[in-house]
């Protein structure tokens, strides 16, 4: 019976779990931008290292091109969890992400995925990689307003904890006080800006201030039943204890936080108060004692490839306890993995790798406020310069300007929009054309020759207004520009296109699918027009690029390819196929 009642237990535990797995990702339809990335991000799950489910969650974003770059992010995110280290797979997708969003010309979005990208650094260590950009991010936020800041508390507090290890302890304390402006009480997440708060009043030599933030966040985690983050406030208060000389009560209130944290499965937590012990332990000549916590924190530190500054600890601390056991036993070994652990860290994690990272900071800050001191001279002084001569110039034409402007004017905009007119009326006698051919593959073939030919008398119309003194009509109006972006190949026009390709090259169109699927949507758009002949700077002119990009594409597409390339231009150039 009791069997039974547990099998149903983990039947109705288990069906809930898939339930809540198979949530599909809602795209919010809020005003604000914003608010919707951040209603989007809220709906984000871990879905530890099963990529597959990820990718399926996120699909939604994936056919949004305003989201585009939130999807790449996040996939990023999902390889890094599965990887649990830097790889070229997050890599691609945190820059690919970062170029998306620059793309869009949203600061708000371009925030995000580099602090993004530069979370993913700090996780893995990499501070000398993580600073630059962690410098440009800061610039960026400084210049705008809170409002248009994507999760703004959970922002600064991810800025407030990189500022904390790179040893800037005041930048990091206005970070994260900033945070708990934009963070709920009574949650975990301003318990830990409480304890990271106080750790850099720690830092920064106020043991009173530190002592009290640490108290406060000791009882807000028990107020709402945090107990990883309870363990920490009590490893920090033991680190005031110690400074103060109190090691019994630093050694009791350090027990209390593996105890804790060992209940938790906390391991990152009770190796870091494990370590701490273990040199109390060392102080009070408690060597059996120390060695008997050294070995369980070991174990910890050996699991993850980023506990390697945890690591050397532990084996700078193995061999002070060998030093005043009088015993040599192990420590070549010791010596020598302390030497691999130390030429490793010396980019990475090291004591080195932080102080350059620090150095980097200042030596920006410096530079950045010698280059805004000299752009705001340099802008007063073009200022100057700019309203003498206006003025000067604006006497001495005023009376002409008066009399001629009006009717050159409108003589200039008369000429510009009968052009426009015109080239509209190609493209609109095009389309019809099209039509009445029903839109078969030899009238999209004709659809698109005619194109090319209005693409480039368009272009050459562009290039002469531009050097006319009616420049300026093209510049506010962007007519002729509007037009000349119409006549590019469009979804729609590429969907019909290829519906009609299909039909006449079914055999071609197979091959592509069945033998080169790893041929993208953007290569087919080259690779189709060019079985039907067109050259490259048709297909530039076609699908708006240069010919520079489709000889690249290309070049990409064999490398990718390899010895399938010759394969797939031997169909592109049958006329069977």
């Amino acid at each position: 019976m009791l069997f039974k009642k547990s099998y149903c237990f983990l039947l109705l535990l288990f069906i809930v779990q898939v339930k809540s797995q198979n949530v599909p990702l809602q795209i919010p339809s809020q005003p604000s931008k914003i608010d919707n990335i951040e209603a989007l991000l809220v709906q984000i799950k871990s879905f530890d290292t099963d990529t597959i489910s990820l990718k399926k969650y996120l699909d939604p974003l994936s056919k949004s091109k305003e989201y585009k770059s939130l999807y790449e992010g996040l996939l990023a995110n999902g390889y890094s969890d599965f990887y649990k280290t830097t790889n070229s797979k997050s890599n691609f997708y945190y820059l690919n992400s970062i170029k998306s969003a620059a793309v869009q010309k949203d600061v708000s979005l371009q925030i995000w995925t580099q602090l993004n990208y530069i979370s993913y650094l700090y996780l893995y260590r990499d501070y000398i990689s993580m600073t630059p950009r962690l410098l440009q991010v800061i610039d960026q936020i400084k210049k705008l307003p809170v409002d248009e800041i994507i999760l703004p508390g959970e922002t600064f507090k991810k800025i407030g904890w990189m500022l904390q290890t790179l040893e800037d302890y005041p930048e990091s304390l206005y970070y994260l006080n900033l945070a708990t402006k934009y963070t709920p009480q009574k949650t975990a997440e301003f318990a830990s800006l409480m304890d990271n708060i106080g750790m850099n009043y720690f830092r920064m030599g106020n043991d009173k201030a530190a002592e009290s933030y640490f108290n406060k966040t000791a009882v807000l985690a028990k107020q709402i039943k945090d107990q990883v983050r309870y363990a920490k406030a009590l490893g920090n208060l033991a680190l005031v204890k110690q400074k103060r000389g109190d090691l019994q009560t630093a050694i009791s209130l350090l027990k209390e936080d593996i105890k804790i944290s060992e209940q938790e499965q906390s391991n990152q937590n009770t190796m870091y108060a494990s370590i701490l012990l273990a040199e109390l332990y060392i102080k009070n000549s408690n060597l059996n004692q120390a060695e008997e916590i050294l070995y369980k924190a070991k174990e910890i530190a050996d699991s993850k490839s980023y506990f390697k500054k945890s690591e050397l600890q532990i084996i700078k601390l193995k061999l002070d306890i060998l030093k005043q056991q009088n015993k040599t036993d192990n420590e070549l070994a010791l010596r020598r993995r302390m030497i691999v652990l130390e030429d490793s860290l010396k980019n990475k994690d090291g004591d080195i790798a932080i102080s350059n990272a620090n150095w980097v900071i200042q030596k920006t800050k410096f530079q950045q406020n010698i280059n805004r001191t000299a752009d705001e001279v340099k802008h007063e002084s073009a200022m100057k310069n700019i309203y003498a001569v206006v003025i000067i110039m604006a006497f001495i034409l005023a009376v002409f300007i008066f009399l001629n402007f009006k009717k050159q004017l409108k003589n200039r905009q008369l000429q510009y929009n009968q052009k426009v007119t015109l080239l509209e009326l190609e493209k609109i006698k095009t389309e019809h054309k099209l039509t009445e051919a029903n839109e078969n593959l030899n009238a999209q073939i004709d659809y698109l020759k005619d194109k090319n030919i209005q693409i480039k008398k368009l272009k050459s119309e562009i290039g002469q207004i531009k050097q006319s003194s009616s420049h300026y009509l093209e510049k506010e109006n962007k007519k002729l520009s509007t037009l000349l972006e119409s006549h590019l190949m469009t979804e729609n026009n590429w969907n019909i296109f290829k519906r009609e390709f299909q039909k006449e090259h079914p055999e071609f169109h197979q091959l592509l699918q069945n033998d080169f699927p790893e041929i993208t949507d953007s290569n087919k758009r080259i690779l189709l027009l060019q079985k039907l002949n067109f050259n490259n700077n048709e297909i530039a002119e076609l699908l708006g690029i240069t010919p520079d990009a489709v000889k690249k594409s290309k070049q990409r597409l064999k490398k990718k390819l390899g010895s399938k390339f010759d394969l797939l231009f031997e169909h592109i150039n049958s006329k069977s196929a």
